[in-house]
């Protein structure tokens, strides 16, 4: 567990049941935020706004009772907050939070972060050899919306990345197809005209069966984005698994068509 912030006393924290979800905690965050903004604590505001922690009762050894927020992280976050926790402007942006909750009347004695023991570490993007500024922009706002709010918020920017990604590799190979081609007839028309893709050897039979199953695979994402995601305003969408399944699965192709055309 790494401390990012700890007030008076005993540094020692255990959890004490579950997250506490009330409308007033859910208040407090949003006017601590104002706050922050009014007193020009802008990027203290936009930590506590973008990183996802809960609020839990905690106590220790000696019996304290204190409130305390909490983030259980996946690897890559927890590596990231990790990585700041010596850093004086980072630890001043959490004393300020802290601070600032605590004079709107939820007394803050910690801010702590632990990794999730099921996380799993993530299939990272590669640096792409063709690619645009529409791709590269969607896949670092994926990547933050994996950390700020889960991996169900980068499904749809993995998607448009994965788009406009094909759409360049049709550009740039002058694979003519009309603007409104989606994912499957671009990976189509490029899995057929781009000579990288005609595979030899003994086992091109093989091969050949795997990259006709990721044709299936991307027709699946469309449905998905569309209809299980937040780019719509859909009842029910992706839980957390399936959606980091989709992230890796797109990585994973991005990181194939790179490979073979890099």
């Amino acid at each position: 567990m790494i401390q990012l912030y700890s007030g008076c006393g005993s540094t020692e924290v255990q959890l004490a049941g579950k997250p506490i979800l009330t409308p007033n905690w859910a208040d407090n965050r949003r006017v601590a935020c104002q706050l922050l903004r009014a007193m020009e604590k802008d990027d203290a505001a936009q930590l506590l706004e973008s990183i996802s922690f809960d609020l839990y009762e905690g106590t220790n050894s000696f019996g304290d009772e204190f409130f305390l927020l909490y983030l259980n992280a996946a690897v890559n976050q927890y590596v990231e907050l990790a990585n700041q926790k010596e850093n004086p402007q980072t630890r001043a942006v959490f004393r300020q939070i802290a601070e600032t909750l605590s004079e709107i009347g939820t007394y803050i004695r910690f801010i702590v972060v632990e990794l999730d023991a099921k996380s799993s570490i993530p299939i990272a993007s590669p640096s792409l050899a063709i690619t645009s500024d529409v791709v590269e922009r969607a896949l670092a706002d994926c990547e933050q919306l994996i950390h700020s709010r889960g991996a169900t918020s980068g499904v749809d920017r993995v998607h448009t990345a994965f788009h406009g990604y094909l759409r360049a590799v049709c550009t740039k190979n002058r694979i003519d197809l009309p603007d409104s081609a989606g994912i499957t007839q671009l990976f189509k028309a490029i899995r057929k005209q781009h000579p990288s893709f005609i595979i030899h050897g003994s086992q091109a039979h093989d091969i050949d069966r795997i990259t006709s199953s990721l044709a299936t695979i991307i027709d699946s994402l469309n449905p998905l984005r569309n209809q299980a995601t937040l780019a719509h305003p859909n009842d029910v969408v992706l839980e957390e698994a399936e959606a980091m399944l989709v992230i890796n699965t797109v990585r994973t192709m991005l990181n194939y068509f790179n490979a073979k055309m890099g």
